[in-house]
């Protein structure tokens, strides 16, 4: 069967036709909203603004130890207020979901529904008070920066205006109370944890500090930096040993004269004397040959000694002389200038063993600062993986001790609230109308879904029921002329409707 658009006159028709059913669905959802509208309880939303206040100390002078985003650090001191201990607090506090009682409440389907939640034991009922709590609790940031927003609102929705307000700030304060919480603790962890670094740290160095002193105690003489101060003390010994086995050789060759001499000399006398030139003559030599160990031949004192040894000699020269003349007169001459053979002897023998005596202890320095030159290169080694170990611990004791004083300075900053923080910067209000139900919107619902249902009542019974009304109807199905036309006999209330709807069409 084919169908056509119905115009305005046909739809007046079925508005006509079928007015109950669209009128008793629009007539109910319009009861239903507004006993919807006067039954359901009033909600009341407080909110309240909390400003994001930047530290107050330049970071140039103090560099703050918490450097968390704003969004995680709201996120988690939002899931610590919203805990099933603050919110237990906040419960019990005001008194809040006690009107639900099943032996207060007038709603006969609370009436039924709450017992059976009190079925259940006390921790799961409140457990369902404490969800409740949260769902009803709303935070949104406000305003977007670099740090994740620069506010945030705390809103919370109750049945009383006032307790409302009350919870509001309550919340508000939790925020306030875990945000300086958080970052004295933060700032105390963080102190307390480098005070213990610092402290091991300085444990280490010391034992790297006795470690290198017990080294340099144990190396003493042979360390690196003493190596030059060594091989100048070796060269000074092997020069002074030089010249002492010099004078030890001069020594010996003057012991051996006088000995020889002594056997010479009469048999039987007490004394035995001997020209002091030759004595002198052989101390001049061994200073010489002294000398000139040490300095070179153009040095003043090495002249002036030999000068004073050529004297020396040409005067035995001249005593050579003067004994080819006369024997006695010569013999009288040595035994008034002469000295005793006995007693120089004693004085060089102790000359000689001191100076063997020192060529021993010399020879015995020299051996111990060749070994510690030659140990020197093992000894730098060593040294130079202490110190590095040295320098390690001091840079990081020295690093952490920095440290420990910015922390100590972060520390009396948030504990002196000048460090980042949460302001109210707009208190809770006292809210003067319900934030829900909005009555005039749920009556408009109630007629909007009333009306819904009867055009949908009157769509089901008038297309799924159809019916040819008019002559033009039955034209178009069937494609045949109308030849006559039968009119539906009516009473007389049926002849009215129908005038008034005749003269609605006009």
């Amino acid at each position: 069967m084919k169908k056509e658009n119905k115009n305005l006159l046909d739809l007046m028709d079925i508005i006509c036709r079928r007015k109950w059913v669209l009128v008793l669905p629009i007539a109910g959802g319009l009861v239903v909203g507004i006993i919807l509208s006067l039954t359901l309880q009033p909600l009341y939303r407080s909110t309240t603004l909390i400003l994001v206040e930047q530290q107050q100390v330049p970071e140039a002078y103090v560099m703050p130890t918490d450097r968390t985003p704003f969004s995680d650090k709201l996120n988690t001191i939002k899931q610590q207020i919203l805990s099933r201990t603050k919110l237990e607090q906040i419960i019990s506090e005001f008194g809040l979901y006690k009107d639900e009682d099943s032996s207060k409440t007038r709603n006969p389907i609370k009436k039924v529904l709450i017992p059976v939640t009190a079925a259940f034991s006390g921790k799961q009922a409140k457990e369902d008070l404490i969800d409740r709590l949260r769902n009803d609790i709303d935070i949104k940031v406000i305003g977007e920066s670099k740090r994740g927003g620069d506010a945030f609102s705390v809103n919370f929705i109750g049945k009383n205006p006032k307790t409302a307000m009350q919870v509001t700030n309550t919340l508000a304060s939790f925020f306030i109370d875990e945000n300086l919480k958080a970052r004295e603790e933060y700032a105390e962890g963080t102190s307390e944890f480098l005070s213990n670094e610092l402290e091991r740290a300085r444990l280490e160095l010391e034992t790297q500090e006795r470690s290198l002193r017990k080294f340099r105690e144990y190396y003493m003489g042979g360390l690196p930096e003493q190596l030059d101060t060594n091989l100048r003390t070796l060269d000074r010994l092997q020069i002074e040993l030089q010249s002492i086995n010099t004078a030890i050789k001069t020594i010996e060759e003057r012991k051996n004269f006088f000995e020889d001499q002594l056997g010479l000399a009469a048999v039987g006398k007490s004394t035995i004397s001997v020209n002091p030139l030759v004595v002198e003559l052989e101390r001049l030599k061994a200073e010489l040959s002294a000398l000139l160990s040490v300095y070179k031949d153009t040095y003043p004192d090495v002249a002036i000694t030999r000068k004073r040894i050529a004297e020396i000699e040409d005067q035995f020269s001249a005593r050579s002389e003067q004994l080819n003349k006369g024997e006695k007169g010569n013999a009288a001459d040595a035994s008034s200038m002469g000295v005793d053979i006995s007693g120089e002897l004693t004085k060089l023998r102790a000359q000689l063993a001191s100076l063997k005596q020192r060529e021993s202890e010399i020879r015995g320095q020299i051996t111990a600062l060749e070994k510690r030159v030659e140990q020197t290169p093992a000894n730098e080694q060593r040294l130079t993986n202490i110190r590095r170990d040295y320098d390690i611990s001091l840079k990081n004791y020295q690093a952490l001790l920095e440290k420990k004083l910015s922390a100590r300075l972060a520390e009396n900053m948030e504990k002196r609230q000048k460090g980042e923080r949460f302001r109210i910067l707009d208190p809770a209000n006292l809210p003067e109308k319900p934030y829900k139900p909005d009555k005039a919107r749920i009556v408009f619902a109630g007629l909007a879904v009333g009306g819904a249902i009867g055009a949908m009542l009157a769509y089901l019974l008038e297309f799924l029921n159809p019916a040819f009304r008019k002559a033009d109807e039955l034209t178009d199905a069937f494609e045949y002329p109308v030849l006559a036309v039968i009119p539906e006999f009516m009473p007389y209330s049926g002849r009215r409707a129908e005038k008034r709807l005749k003269l609605v069409k006009g």
